[in-house]
Parts: C-alpha cells; structure tokens; sequence
C-alpha cells in the first residue's frame, strides 16, 4: 500500500509524522529564500474531506492501482449500505444511506483517504506536501514564468478536486509571500483570488512571512503559563507525585510539539520559554507562582 500514497504524504504513513511533514517542506522553502529567491506558499483547505470522498471513485483507483476484485469487493462491502440519522435531545431524524465518506475512528479509513488522494499531485511541478488533507504548495515567483508554473499548479489542483467531487473550502486558503523581493502577486484558486496572510498555522505550528516562529514561540509559551496558571489555582498539592504528572501531560505538550522545527535560536525567547519552566519548579517546590 506505501506507492499508492505517495512520497509526499506524511499523514497515516509509518516513519512519517506532523514534524517530519514541516520540516522537509520548510527545507525546500528555506532553501530558495536564502539563495535570495522570492516564494509563496499557498495553504489549501479541504471542505470535509473524510466525509465527501465518493465511494464510486475511491473504489476505481483501488482497481487502476492493482488492487484484486476480491479485495475491492470486501472495501466495497465495507462502505457501502451504511445508514445514519441525526439525534436531538429525544428527536431522531430518519435514517439516510451513506454515499460517500470514509469512516471515521477506523483503522482502514485513513489508509483509504490517503490512496483517495495519493493522485492529488499528478503533473504538479512546484512543490506540494499533504499530511492526510492539509495540503500546501510553494513555488518561486521571482519570474513571470515562475508565476505562472504555480497559477498552473494550482488550475491543477482545481480541475482535481471537480473530477473527484472534493471541493475546497477557498475562503481558509491562504498565501504567504516570502522573500525580501517578494512582489506578492495574487494567486487564484478557481474563479476566486486568494487571500494573503502574515502568518498561518502549518499543522498546528505558526509560520509567519519572515519564517523566524516567532509567533509560534510566543504562543506555545503563553498556552503553557496559561495552563500552568490553572494547575496554580486548582490545585492545592505541591507534592512532587501531583504537580509532576500534571506538568508532564498539561504544560509540556504545548513546548514540545514539533519543537525540533521551532526551537529558539534568539535569548529572548530561550529567555521566555526558560520562564515557564522556573514557574513549574516554583510550584513543585511549593514558592508563589510569579
């Protein structure tokens, strides 16, 4: 099943993760930016993807992608015939098929969604990178010709989503323009321009348009002393067994996730993510918090 999802996919794939998928695409980028490039990443959000994936197609490219009949019948079987309603207080709607949609909470679901998608970026030139259905492309624009390859790319992915009945969901789909001569041109997606940003959120991590995470930094600390804040109020116990644990499954999270692609490089925010820390050693060891 690995070649049907594609190299370019770090969601539900082994070896490959949230951190993985950041950093390899923030290399590309980097790269371009410190050679003096002018890039833009454009950041594309699916409408319901789980939900509105066509049982029909899902199973064509099962076929075209070599799977037996036996095993198409099974997957087959598998999706089809499902019935749901919708519960209100004591009110229940009737029951409707299910006609598209992979299922949710499935082991199988994502596996399929990711081979629904794998073919997303057939004939697309500048760089794409998708972890399940968070999708993002970035090309140079320094050039007319550099423009237009990703104005290109991005009819592409269009023309994709209307063959495969997905739609995106173009009021989430942003652009950050990177580049000190970055001429920050509009890009469509459609017959809809493209919103620009300063900064966007790439699988739970902010980048901004200067890509130093200073944003992201700012908002991990902030999460962390908020959280450490209502640990301080709620709970009396300054005992190492309580504040420890607490700590390890509430506070640390927020500084840890994905911090190998934001670690600070600047005192200001070592000194600022250093201050969360001293706060939970001062509730470990039972001084006021700050």
């Amino acid at each position: 099943m690995k070649h049907m999802t594609g190299k370019n996919q770090h969601g539900f794939t082994k070896g490959k993760s949230c951190l993985t998928n950041v950093i390899a695409f923030c290399d590309t980028v980097t790269c371009s930016v410190d050679m003096g490039q002018a890039v833009d990443i454009v950041y594309l959000d699916f409408s319901k993807a789980f939900d509105t994936v066509p049982h029909g197609l899902l199973l064509e490219k099962l076929m075209c992608y070599g799977l037996d009949k036996w095993s198409v019948w099974w997957v087959g079987n598998w999706l089809t015939g499902r019935t749901q309603r919708v519960v209100v207080n004591s009110s229940f709607s009737s029951w409707q098929p299910v006609t598209s949609g992979v299922p949710q909470g499935s082991i199988l679901g994502p596996m399929l969604f990711n081979i629904f998608i794998s073919d997303l970026h057939d004939g697309i030139k500048c760089t794409l990178m998708k972890f399940a259905d968070d999708t993002k492309l970035s090309g140079e624009v320094d050039t007319s010709e550099g423009r237009a390859t990703l104005q290109e790319d991005l009819d592409r992915l269009g023309e994709w989503a209307n063959k495969n009945l997905m739609k995106f969901s173009k009021d989430k789909c942003k652009v950050l323009h990177l580049g000190k001569h970055n001429p920050g041109v509009q890009h469509r997606l459609g017959s809809m321009w493209l919103e620009s940003s300063s900064v966007e959120r790439d699988l739970g991590v902010l980048v901004n348009n200067k890509l130093n995470m200073s944003e992201q930094r700012a908002a991990a600390a902030k999460k962390a002393n908020r959280m450490l804040g209502c640990i301080n109020k709620g709970i009396t116990s300054r005992d190492k067994e309580v504040i420890i644990p607490l700590y390890s499954a509430l506070v640390r999270p927020h500084l840890e996730y994905c911090v190998q692609f934001w670690s600070p490089l600047y005192k200001k925010d070592v000194d600022r993510l250093e201050r969360v820390q001293s706060h939970e050693d001062d509730q470990r060891t039972g001084k006021p918090a700050i």
